[in-house]
């Protein structure tokens, strides 16, 4: 079998996480597929430039593409896979993309979902991924991503426009800082936002208890590129969309991989969009959002207190009433039980613990809110439809 050298052509020097997942899923492919060859190109245009017309040195290039890239690999006669949304190439090449709108509507349900009747996103417009994700017409597109999916619901969204870069410089910062302020201060709350880029979620989830604002309960969160510093090392976590990358990098692959096979000559192009893995509902969206204040009070101690053994008689102590009248009331707004919203989120966040950390499952018991090990184990597999482990398993990716 011939071995095929490809060159890898992304970010490397400063490797985001979107980076890290986008070649992991190339060397899953690699792996699978012993001739498929990966090798680091973060200068692959002037690798072409300096070879031979009659040996390039790459047979095909996975590339966050260039028009110099593009234009010199044309030229070599070496095929090539765009896996950049915002790539300024203009001419027709093949392309493997996250489905950006599918992962605007999967924040949409999620915050309609928890209740929430007001909207809003933060955005650059210039940054093609993050308009599809929002709201396409910002771009002279139709894709249905998040503001189209809840105004389809009946709810406004409101808009705030951001710099390219607001981290340029201090001034560039400040001014930033200083716009979402008054723009959040002016919508109405309770809040759910989607902010795409991680740092500017972060940084607004820190401004809230200067604004007078309670994360989640008055400002919903929800981010999009699912990067662990960002989202998880500062309370409160933050619910984010997992793009899919490392999927995006395996189907980019396998397609160069095709197009490898078939040789010249070949015309048309082909765009592949690939389905997000999960949206992982953390602290910034762990509320549910409801105009009767006895229930909101309800699910703030359930949410407060999902790790201890609480039983039903225990909310409705707290929040001085009945349990007859609680579950009734609960029960007309929620249209569920209180022991299911209970079990609901604990199942929620032992889900969470299970993606994101080490900790083995029969540890997670003590903190759980389950009375034992079985209990867990078979109320997992009953609403989940799996084993813990395999929940693990999936969510991390070990299994495609």
């Amino acid at each position: 079998m011939k071995t095929r050298r490809i060159g890898v052509a992304i970010q490397t020097q400063h490797l985001h996480a979107e980076d890290q997942q986008l070649y992991r899923g190339v060397r899953d492919y690699s792996q699978e597929h012993p001739g498929f060859q990966c090798i680091l190109a973060p200068f692959a245009a002037a690798d072409l430039r300096a070879a031979s017309k009659s040996r390039p040195p790459y047979d095909g290039i996975l590339a966050q593409a260039t028009p110099e890239l593009v234009d010199l690999a044309r030229r070599a006669g070496v095929p090539l896979v765009d896996v950049w949304r915002d790539s300024p190439v203009t001419v027709p090449i093949d392309c493997v993309f996250p489905d950006f709108a599918m992962a605007g509507r999967m924040v949409g349900q999620h915050l309609v979902s928890r209740g929430f009747e007001h909207f809003g996103y933060v955005v650059n417009r210039n940054i093609q991924a993050q308009a599809t994700m929002c709201d396409d017409s910002l771009i002279g597109g139709d894709a249905l991503g998040f503001a189209a999916y809840v105004k389809a619901r009946g709810f406004r969204c409101a808009p705030f426009i951001a710099p390219r870069v607001v981290h340029a410089d201090a001034e560039v910062w400040r001014r930033w800082s200083t716009a979402i302020r008054k723009w959040i201060l002016a919508q109405p709350r309770p809040l759910g936002l989607f902010v795409p880029n991680d740092m500017l979620c972060r940084h607004i989830a820190d401004l809230a208890p200067e604004l007078g604002l309670n994360v989640p309960h008055d400002l919903g969160l929800v981010c999009a590129d699912n990067e662990p510093n960002h989202c998880l090392l500062s309370s409160p976590s933050l619910t984010a969309v997992d793009l899919g990358f490392r999927r995006v990098g395996y189907e980019a692959a396998a397609l160069l991989d095709r197009r490898l096979a078939e040789g010249p000559p070949r015309s048309g192009r082909e765009i592949i969009h690939v389905e997000p893995f999960a949206l992982h509902p953390r602290g910034s969206t762990d509320a549910v959002v409801v105009d009767d204040p006895l229930v909101a009070a309800a699910m703030r101690f359930i949410l407060e207190h999902t790790h201890e053994p609480i039983r039903v008689s225990d909310v409705a102590r707290h929040v001085a009433t009945t349990r007859r009248t609680l579950e009734r009331r609960f029960r007309e707004v929620m249209d569920r039980t209180i022991m299911q919203e209970i079990v609901r989120c604990r199942l929620d966040r032992l889900k969470r613990r299970l993606a994101e950390t080490d900790t083995p499952i029969k540890a997670l018991v003590a903190d759980s809110g389950f009375n034992s090990p079985r209990v867990l184990y078979e109320t997992f597999v009953r609403e989940e439809g799996l084993s813990p482990s395999a929940y693990r398993a999936k969510r991390r990716g070990e299994k495609k």
